[in-house]
């Protein structure tokens, strides 16, 4: 059926991660920062309003402000952070070489082949589809993925014709939304 050649890079990695984090993370893992500000914030602006005199209270507004300046320097790079920390997780204790992969789409199953693995996964073992805004995730389990990054597809209409092509193969999987 259709096959795809290309190379495996660590930003394909990363931005999978990063995906996989923003998209199907716990909110909790999502808003940590947002949650410890806002409990320090209310903690702090109890203690200073209920201890302190009227002419102190300056300082609640100086940390009021502080924890707003925080959070938009949280929000500016928490991205560039989460990349950084992806790219070490990948390369952690080893040189990150970058692949050429093979995904071939068969009448029964998936091939991926790689310089010395080959598997082959059936259809009706794929859990979801997403599209990212750098490549098509065929997720073959909750926290894995087959990557099909834009770069590797002529035109949209044919990445569109694999999310229907695997719709058609498994039933189950829902059509994502762009």
């Amino acid at each position: 059926m259709n096959e795809f050649k290309y190379i495996q890079k660590l930003e394909d990695l990363s931005l999978f991660s990063l995906y996989h984090h923003n998209s199907f993370g716990t909110r909790y893992q999502k808003f940590y920062p947002e949650i410890f500000l806002s409990v320090t914030t209310i903690i702090s602006v109890v203690i200073f309003f209920t201890t302190y005199p009227k002419e102190i209270n300056i300082f609640a507004l100086l940390y009021l402000f502080l924890n707003l300046l925080y959070y938009v320097y949280l929000r500016l790079t928490r991205k560039r952070k989460l990349i950084k920390y992806f790219n070490k997780f990948y390369t952690e204790g080893r040189e990150f070489i970058e692949s050429e992969l093979i995904i071939r789409f068969e009448d029964l199953y998936i091939l991926t082949q790689t310089k010395n693995v080959e598997s082959k996964i059936p259809y009706e073992n794929l859990v979801r589809l997403s599209i990212g805004p750098e490549a098509l995730y065929i997720y073959i389990s909750n926290i894995q993925a087959l990557i099909l990054p834009n770069r590797i597809f002529s035109s949209p209409t044919e990445s569109h014709a694999i999310i229907d092509f695997l719709i058609q193969k498994n039933g189950d999987l829902i059509k994502p939304l762009n």
